[in-house]
């Protein structure tokens, strides 16, 4: 999966799932874009993305998740990230994204605290 980016989709209790693998950098982030667009543009304004098969995020792809993030906020809604990975686990915390974020350590936990909210 090295080099390229993967995003499937479920749904788990009513929450929509995201589950997001490989890179997403320059050349990937316009797919990541392109998903989480179209996932908020059909009426979802809470997601869970599963981050456990991502080796790599670049400050492209924290911009779209950003971005996303700020779209459905304005619907009162929320992104939860699930099962952040060393590496971009890391970049989060550098960036202090981790407190724009709830980051939570499995699927469940994000989908117990997007149903709390």
């Amino acid at each position: 999966m090295e080099g390229n980016l993967a995003v499937s989709e479920r749904e788990v209790s009513g929450v929509t799932i995201l589950d997001i693998s490989g890179r997403i950098d320059a050349a990937t982030s316009s797919q990541i874009e392109g998903e989480l667009g179209k996932k908020i543009d059909s009426g979802v304004t809470s997601m869970v993305l599963n981050m456990s098969d991502l080796s790599y995020i670049s400050s492209s792809g924290l911009r779209v998740i950003l971005a996303a993030l700020k779209r459905v906020k304005s619907c009162g809604g929320i992104i939860a990230l699930s099962n952040l990975q060393a590496g971009p686990g890391e970049v989060f915390k550098m960036t202090g994204f981790d407190r724009l974020f709830p980051i939570c350590s499995s699927v469940d936990q994000a989908i117990e605290k997007l149903q709390t909210k």
